[in-house]
């Protein structure tokens, strides 16, 4: 199978979500919580949930199997956004955010580490986190995970 490098870089970040900790593999464990808190039918119908632990490339040839066409990163983050505003209000709490950050850094993120991030989310300071205040933060994320220069 063949990547062009912007599917390597997806693939790589979202490979790094699941495993924090950068342990080269991905329990399934992890992988099993992922797919269900994205509550999505098609994923979970399409996508065979592994029973051992996943290298980079088993991880990529398990994704390309999966996926019905491309997909940017802000959908995939619309996805996963949405599967946080559990409330379908349009604006997630800041613990909403901090439960699932806790629940997929493991304990490779700190308390202080889940509190920078959600106060950096939460531009407009009242506690919610819109989807484009999450899409920014993701899309900083990705940007600091490739080396680039953020501000």
């Amino acid at each position: 199978m063949s990547l062009t490098h912007g599917q390597e870089i997806e693939y790589k970040e979202a490979f790094a979500l699941f495993d924090p900790t950068n342990s080269g593999t991905i329990q399934p464990k992890a992988f099993t919580d992922f797919i269900a808190l994205l509550n999505d039918p098609e994923v979970t119908k399409d996508v065979k949930i592994p029973t051992q632990p996943l290298d980079f490339k088993s991880f990529v040839a398990l994704m390309v199997k999966g996926n019905k066409g491309p997909e940017t990163a802000d959908e995939a983050y619309g996805a996963l956004y949405k599967s946080i505003n559990k409330d379908g209000s349009g604006d997630a709490s800041a613990a909403d955010l901090r439960a699932a950050l806790q629940h997929f850094g493991n304990s490779s993120l700190s308390e202080a580490d889940v509190d920078e991030i959600v106060h950096e989310a939460d531009v407009s300071g009242d506690g919610r986190i819109t989807l484009e205040e999450f899409l920014k933060i993701m899309q900083k994320s990705e940007k600091k995970l490739r080396g680039e220069h953020v501000f």
